[in-house]
C-alpha cells in the first residue's frame, strides 16, 4: 500500500524528532522575544509623557533593548542551526532511499518514465523537503507563536483589546476561500504541465545542435512550443483566479487598526489602560496578523510539498525475484522464448499473439519493414516493456519472474542511440562487468570492429569522453556501445540497429567475427542490411507486428515474397549487382 505524504514525512523525520522538537522550541522562544522590544518601546512612551527628562531611564531602556534584539538573534539563530542539521540529514537519508529505489525499479518503469519527471523527482522533489525542514518549519513556528502570545497579552491587559485586533480574521479567511475554491484542480494541472516543460525543454537543449545545423530555433520544435504555450495559458488562469482573493487576504489582515484604534481609544478615554498599555497595544496589535502571511504561503507551497512526497512514495520498489532463480542459474546460454506475446501502446496493439523461438546458442536476425515490431520485440526481452498478455521464456524461465539484477546478468541490449558516460573510455567499457580483463576489453573492442581506433586515440582507451560522447562519431559510439555490451558476458545479446552507422562491410566483419569470438552466447540481431544477416541460422520476417516467415537466407529468397522484395529494393537503392541466382529467386 502506498504511504500518504503526511506518513511519508513522518517516516523520513523518524530519528530526527528532536532536534527539530528543540528548533521549533527555540523558534517560540524566539518569536516571544520578538514582544519584548514593544514592551520597552511602549514603557519608554510612558516614561517621556510622565516624566520628561528623564534621559537615564530611557538610556536604560535602550539598554535593555539591545539586549532583546540580542537576544532574539540568538534564539533565531539556534532555531535554524538545529532545523538545518534536521534538514540536511534528512535530504542524505532521502536522497541514499531513491538512489536506492532508482537502482531498483524495473527498467520499463525507468523506459516509460519522462526526462522531466525524473529530474523532478530527484532534484525538486527533494529540494523542496530542505526548503520546508530548514526554513519552514522556523518560519511557520514563529508566524503562528507571534499572534497568539500578542493575542494572550492583549488579553491580559483587557479582554475588548484581544477581541478588535482579531475582528478582521474571519472576513479575511472566508472571503480568501471563497475566491480559492477550484485551485486545487488547477495546482494539479500546473504540475502537469511543469512535468511536461520541464521535459520539452530537456528534449530541446539535447537536440539544439540538429535544430541549429537546420536553422531553426524553439518556435520550430513543437513540442516545446506546444508546452510553452499550455504553461503560459494555465499560469494566467491561476493568476487571474487567486490574485484578487489573495490581495483582498492582505487588506483585511491589514486592516485590524480599524477597530483596535477605536477601542483603544475608548478603554483609554474610560481609565481601563494607561498610556504606556495604549501604545503597547497598538505597537502590537496593528502588526500581530502580519505574520499569517507567511502561514497561508507556506500553506500554499505545502500542496506543492504534498504533491512531490506523494510522487516519491509512488516510486515503484523492485519485485521480488522467483525463489532459486538468479543470475548463477542462468550463466548457460539459453534459447529464448516469446509464447502468444500481445503488447499494445496507448491502445494500439504492436503485437498480437506473437511467438518465436531462439535456439540457444544461435544468431536470429529479426527483419521486416519499418514499424514493423522489431524494436518492440528487442524492448520487451530486454525487460524495457512488459508484454500485456503471453510470456517470455530465457532457459524455461518466465522473465517476468526475475528482478533486474538477473535479468541484466541475462540480456545485454545495445541500440542504435548509444550513450556514454563522462570518464575514460575504460570505464565506459567495463560499465557492465568492472572486474573485465584487458584481454578482455581488447577481445570485444576487436569484434566490435573499434579496437584501430581506440588505439589510434592519444591516450588509448584511457582517453577522456564527454557526456554522450560528443567527441567521437556516431559509428565509433555505436562500436563502443556494442564492445560495452560484449564484455557484460551475457548469455543472450541484443542488437537492435546497433551498426546503423557502420558501412556495409564493416557490419559484415562484426558479425563473423561476433560469430567466430562468442559462439555460445544466443544473439538476436535487428538488422537493415539484409546482406550483413544473410549468414544468421536463422532469419525472422515481421511486418504489421506479426511473424510472416522464418527460415535461411536461401528459403526466405525462394519462398517469402516480402524478403525478397526487401533484399531487391536494398540492392537496387545502393546499385549493387545481383548474381543470378537470386535475381531469378525474386521474381
Amino acid at each position: 500500500m502506498t504511504e500518504t505524504p503526511r506518513q511519508l514525512m513522518r517516516r523520513l523525520l523518524r530519528g530526527h524528532q528532536r532536534r527539530l522538537a528543540l528548533a521549533i522550541t527555540l523558534a517560540t522562544l524566539a518569536a516571544g522575544a520578538e514582544l519584548w522590544p514593544c514592551w520597552l518601546l511602549g514603557k519608554a512612551a510612558g516614561v517621556a509623557v510622565q516624566a520628561p527628562g528623564a534621559a537615564d531611564a530611557l538610556l536604560a531602556l535602550a539598554g535593555w533593548l539591545a539586549l532583546a534584539l540580542a537576544l532574539k538573534y540568538a534564539l533565531y539563530s539556534a532555531a535554524y542551526y538545529f532545523s538545518h542539521v534536521t534538514a540536511f540529514q534528512v535530504l542524505l537519508d532521502t536522497r541514499r532511499q531513491l538512489v536506492r529505489q532508482l537502482a531498483g525499479v524495473p527498467l520499463r518503469w525507468l523506459n516509460g518514465a519522462g526526462s522531466g519527471e525524473l529530474k523532478r523527482l530527484v532534484l525538486q522533489d527533494v529540494d523542496r523537503l530542505d526548503q520546508f525542514i530548514a526554513h519552514h518549519t522556523v518560519e511557520l513556528t514563529a508566524a503562528l507563536a507571534s499572534p497568539l502570545l500578542v493575542a494572550g497579552l492583549l488579553a491580559a491587559l483587557d479582554w475588548r483589546l484581544a477581541l478588535a485586533a482579531l475582528a478582521t480574521v474571519p472576513f479575511a479567511l472566508l472571503l480568501q476561500t471563497l475566491m480559492m475554491r477550484g485551485l486545487g484542480g488547477h495546482l494539479a494541472a500546473f504540475n502537469t504541465a511543469l512535468d511536461e516543460l520541464h521535459g520539452a525543454t530537456i528534449e530541446y537543449v539535447r537536440s539544439m545542435p540538429v535544430m541549429k545545423a537546420c536553422r531553426q530555433d524553439a518556435r520550430s520544435f513543437a513540442r516545446m512550443r506546444d508546452s510553452l504555450r499550455a504553461y503560459e495559458s494555465l499560469m494566467t488562469r491561476i493568476t487571474r483566479l487567486t490574485v484578487p482573493g489573495w490581495s483582498a487576504f492582505m487588506v483585511l489582515l491589514s486592516a485590524n487598526i480599524v477597530t483596535l484604534l477605536p477601542t483603544g481609544l475608548y478603554l483609554f478615554d474610560a481609565g481601563a489602560i494607561s498610556l504606556p498599555q495604549l501604545v503597547l497595544a497598538l505597537v502590537l496589535g496593528s502588526s500581530m496578523l502580519k505574520p499569517l502571511f507567511k502561514v497561508v504561503k507556506v500553506s500554499s507551497e505545502w500542496r506543492e510539498i504534498e504533491a512531490s512526497l506523494a510522487r516519491i512514495a509512488r516510486l515503484p520498489a523492485l519485485p521480488p525475484a522467483a525463489p532459486g532463480v538468479t543470475p548463477a542459474t542462468l550463466a548457460q546460454a539459453p534459447d529464448v522464448r516469446l509464447e502468444h506475446v500481445s503488447f499494445a501502446h496507448e491502445a494500439s496493439p504492436l503485437l498480437s499473439g506473437f511467438s518465436l523461438h531462439l535456439p540457444a546458442g544461435t544468431m536470429t536476425a529479426l527483419v521486416g519493414p519499418s514499424g514493423a515490431g522489431k524494436s518492440t520485440v528487442a524492448a520487451l526481452l530486454a525487460g524495457l516493456l512488459q508484454p500485456t498478455s503471453g510470456r517470455i521464456l530465457a532457459g524455461g524461465v518466465d522473465l517476468a519472474a526475475l528482478d533486474d539484477t538477473a535479468r541484466t546478468a541475462l540480456v545485454a541490449l545495445a541500440t542504435q542511440e548509444a550513450f556514454l558516460f563522462r570518464g575514460s573510455l575504460l570505464d565506459n567499457l567495463r560499465l557492465g562487468r568492472p572486474t573485465a580483463s584487458d584481454v578482455e576489453v581488447r577481445e570485444a573492442l576487436r569484434v566490435a570492429q573499434v579496437l584501430d581506433c581506440v588505439d589510434a586515440l592519444p591516450d588509448g582507451w584511457h582517453s577522456h569522453v564527454e557526456e554522450r560522447g560528443v567527441r567521437l562519431s556516431g559509428g565509433e559510439r555505436q562500436r563502443i556501445a556494442i564492445a560495452r555490451a560484449l564484455l557484460a558476458a551475457t548469455p543472450i545479446l541484443l542488437l537492435d540497429e546497433a551498426t546503423a552507422f557502420a558501412d556495409s562491410r564493416t557490419e559484415l566483419r562484426f558479425y563473423q567475427a561476433l560469430r567466430a569470438s562468442y559462439p555460445r552466447q544466443t544473439v538476436l540481431v535487428i538488422a537493415h542490411r539484409l546482406a550483413s544477416v544473410a549468414g544468421a541460422s536463422q532469419i525472422l520476417v515481421m511486418d504489421g507486428g506479426r511473424l510472416v516467415a522464418s527460415g535461411t537466407h536461401g528459403a526466405l529468397l525462394r519462398d517469402c515474397q516480402l524478403y525478397c522484395q526487401l533484399w531487391q529494393r536494398q540492392f537496387d537503392s545502393e546499385r549493387w549487382h545481383i548474381n543470378g541466382d537470386a535475381a531469378h529467386a525474386c521474381h
